[in-house]
């Protein structure tokens, strides 16, 4: 980077906006009603913090922690007792206890396990006299009451138990949450949950799990009061008020020590069990405080001293933003997905520190800081963003990454006339954005809300990431720069919501008020079926833009293994407004449901069983083979190298001319058995003989064909769903198959009572029985003809037609001879699909 000599004002506040402009903010604040009310909410929430402030220090604010216990239960196991062990001299208080099945991603509802009924169905003892149990109003008035625990000797042990008995499967994965505050240690072993498990005929197990022990302070993390730091500071940019200025300043004070002893333990240890103080959170945060401190700096309220504190602290953080110890910013390749060059954490790292030397240019090592963000962000452009524009990990990391770019792009091009906006990858990481939007969703957000464009969930993202706010944030940069851009954003903008607040992790408060000019005009995009090979997304259209008409899949064939789940292969489907089965998205890192999210069996894919016939997972990475669009037909084939399998492919056809079918063929070779997996957004199914049909939202239903295996052996359960959707977890549908069996199924979206699909069998040389060929009709009327060849090589159909078909994948045709008869040759491993001409 060469042009950085040009030096940024001293008078603040100077990063953002200037003096000169605030009578302008304030101005357009107070005349858009959508940026009215993000500051209303704003002036709320500082309001609300100020008045618990006032009888609890921010060390107690957000003073509880969440601490997952995830095990699996033994062979055998038909129930579990739980009993919590407080151990040590000291205080403990527990303001709740959760159960989550994690296999499934469903929480477990416990009998008063917030407390709220006092102690029914808990038992508590004590080793010791001098131990005191009792029910205690948290000190945070937002909270209810606590079962507070006093111990007063090193000796003192207090047994808190379950009275009931929880049934579970054998060799499941559990997660137990104590939401739990210690004010300082424990004498001893501090908290830990022991696990107990019961036989199907209630007898005592050998079987005992213990949890490691949780003894830590659990002072309010910085994190949590970053997005009310923010609204103090725009409400003292907005009303001038040095009271609003105060606040923000005390909580700045606070959360700067908090990142430099968190980041001090992550150093030493590697403690990923928490990114609150990894380098990517610590990015983020460092971005957004240095830009609530610089609008409150000339608001007089920050003593010397205090002043002198704060620069220290900043130093500090970004002296350690630049220790290859804390962060291995410098390796090309993935040590793991939390670290190197090419990371969504490098991106946020690089990003918090050169908007912190921006805003703080008088620092020593400002252009040293500066130089080295450009730099990474210039590689990170140049060889991770793929040549679609998308950052190759998911949705949910490209939005992150995108959103942290923003600013730094912002104060880059004001403060120093550096101009990223202009290139054509970041302009091409906002049409990514654009490109992947889903139909408007009717359903999404209950039935009081607007139907709105969603980002598909696909692995580690989910429907509600709300990324479309970037788009009102950055469309005013490209007005002029590139207005097709620019309208396209504002009408994604629009109709994904309209949203303008900043949310998700470590919000920028500021964004929301100062960026958005939601005047602009907007155009809808053009959008068609669309392959993004770096990434992996294969996404089938049609209809893009006619309401309740518009009908939309995402495939998954993706060659990348950054966060990913075991999901090659699955697709998701929207028609008529409504999504009919769905990628899970994403839980919580650290709660306990990744066993859920993550595992093969919450997507829409086969997995294999291994010699003892227990489900395995498959590969977190596949090859697509082949693509195919078209007006009559949209086509995918990807190689999903499963370990378990000598040769797996699975096609995934949209048939759109007059049929709007789906056709799922999975052409396996394998001396193992195996399990199709089927999601459906649906309160109910009705399965007989090979067919299932699933009741889905807004009375659609899904109709699901087995023409492979002909009797189809199912079974039903249940998992969490990506999204604000009125039913709690998708239907879990599981088919098994044979060993070497394919699978060969149509999926066929409808309403309400309307008709279904027919299918017949047409007979075919019976010296190959490797052939397959199925006539799909609906109402009696032939919507195309379907043809498999399960042989390793080329083989010829031959079957009577009264008139000349059409080949949609290669739009070939065939004539009928003399005697009324097709023949038509087809490769190894390959279907095709003809309609009539």
């Amino acid at each position: 980077m060469k042009n950085h000599s040009k030096k940024g004002t001293t008078i603040r506040p100077f990063a953002c906006y200037d003096a000169e402009q605030l009578e302008g903010i304030r101005t357009r604040i107070s005349m858009q009603p959508e940026l009215l009310e993000e500051y209303k909410r704003q002036l709320m929430l500082s309001d609300a913090f100020a008045e618990v402030e006032l009888s609890l220090p921010i060390q107690r604010m957000n003073a509880f922690r969440t601490n997952p216990f995830v095990f699996q239960t033994p062979e055998n196991a038909a129930h579990m007792k739980v009993t919590f062990h407080i151990r040590g001299k000291g205080e403990v208080w527990i303001r709740q206890v959760k159960l989550t099945h994690s296999e499934r991603g469903l929480p477990i509802p416990i009998v008063n396990g917030s407390f709220d009924q006092g102690l029914t169905e808990w038992e508590t003892t004590s080793h010791s006299s001098s131990s005191s149990v009792s029910l205690e109003p948290s000190d945070d008035p937002r909270l209810g009451q606590c079962l507070y625990v006093k111990n007063m000797s090193d000796d003192d042990q207090v047994l808190l138990a379950m009275t009931n008995t929880i049934p579970v499967y054998a060799q499941e994965h559990y997660s137990i949450q104590t939401t739990l505050r210690l004010d300082e240690l424990l004498s001893e072993d501090g908290v830990y949950v022991e696990i107990r498990f019961l036989g199907a005929a209630g007898q005592p197990m050998d079987e005992v799990y213990s949890s490691c022990p949780f003894n830590r302070k659990t002072p309010t993390t910085w994190a949590t009061l970053l997005e009310t730091a923010g609204a103090d500071a725009d409400a003292y940019m907005v009303t001038g008020d040095a009271v609003y200025a105060e606040r923000a300043k005390r909580k700045i004070l606070y959360m700067l020590p908090d990142m430099c002893q968190g980041m001090d333990i992550f150093r030493a240890t590697g403690w990923h069990v928490d990114d609150t103080y990894g380098a990517v959170h610590i990015g983020r945060g460092m971005a957004v405080t240095s830009v609530i401190y610089d609008q409150i700096a000339d608001s007089g309220v920050i003593l010397p001293e205090e002043d002198a504190a704060i620069q220290s602290h900043f130093r500090y953080i970004a002296a350690m933003m630049m220790d290859t110890a804390y962060y291995r910013f410098d390796l090309e390749q993935f040590p793991d997905e939390k670290g190197g060059k090419r990371s969504n954490w490098n991106a946020d790292r690089a990003t918090g520190l050169g908007i912190y030397a921006l805003i703080f240019p008088e620092e020593t090592l400002a252009e040293e800081y500066l130089e080295h963000a450009c730099a990474v962000v210039d590689w990170q452009l140049e060889h991770v963003v793929d040549k679609d524009g998308a950052w190759p990990e998911n949705i949910r990391y490209h939005g992150a990454v995108l959103h942290r770019y923003f600013l730094f792009f912002t104060l880059l091009q004001r403060l120093r006339g550096i101009d990223y906006w202009s290139r054509d990858k970041v302009k091409m990481m906002y049409r990514f954005l654009i490109g992947t939007v889903t139909p408007k969703d009717s359903v999404q957000g209950g039935p009081d809300s607007e139907p709105k464009l969603l980002s598909p969930a696909v692995g580690d993202s989910t429907v509600d990431d709300n990324w479309f706010r970037m788009f009102a944030y950055a469309a005013p940069f490209y007005v002029k720069l590139d207005p097709q851009l620019s309208r396209e954003m504002m009408w994604a903008w629009k109709h994904g919501g309209g949203v303008v607040r900043d949310t998700g992790a470590s919000p920028c408060t500021l964004l929301a008020l100062l960026y958005p000019q939601l005047e602009l005009p907007r155009e809808a995009p053009e959008l068609t079926s669309v392959y993004f090979a770096g990434i992996g997304y294969v996404i089938f259209r049609q209809h893009f833009g006619q309401w309740g008409q518009e009908n939309y899949a995402i495939f998954e064939s993706s060659p990348l293994t950054y966060h990913a789940h075991h999901d090659e292969g699955h697709f998701s489907i929207w028609a008529n407004a409504t999504p009919l089965t769905l990628d899970p998205g994403t839980g919580g890192y650290y709660n306990g449901d990744r066993h859920w999210y993550v595992n093969g069996h919450a997507h829409n894919v086969v997995q294999f069983m291994d010699e003892a016939g227990i489900v395995q997972n498959g590969p977190l990475k596949s090859i697509c083979e082949e693509v195919y669009f078209s007006d009559q037909m949209d086509y995918v084939r990807s190689c999903i190298p499963d370990v378990h399998a000598d040769a797996y492919h699975r096609h995934f056809a949209y048939v759109k001319a007059g049929a709007d079918v789906y056709v799922v063929w999975d052409h396996i070779r394998s001396q193992r058995k195996s399990v199709w997996n089927l999601h459906t957004l649906s309160s109910s199914s009705d399965i007989e003989k090979n067919r299932i049909t699933a009741h889905c939202l807004n009375e659609m239903k899904l109709e699901v064909t087995f023409l492979e295996p002909g009797k189809i052996s199912a079974s039903t359960s249940h998992g969490a769903v990506s999204g604000a959707y009125p039913l709690a977890a998708q239907e879990h549908l599981r088919i098994t198959g044979d060993c070497g069996s394919d699978y060969l199924t149509l999926l066929f979206p409808k309403s309400g009572e309307s008709s279904g699909l027919t299918v017949r069998i047409l007979p075919v040389d019976p010296d190959s029985p490797e052939l397959r060929m199925y006539r799909v009709l609906r109402d009696e009327q032939t919507l195309f003809l379907l043809l498999v060849n399960r042989a390793d090589h080329l083989k010829t159909f031959a079957f009577q037609a009264d008139r000349p078909l059409l080949n949609l994948l290669d739009k070939t045709s065939c004539k009928p001879d003399a005697n009324g008869q097709c023949h038509i040759q087809l490769n190894g491993g390959r279907l095709a699909i003809f309609i009539a001409i």
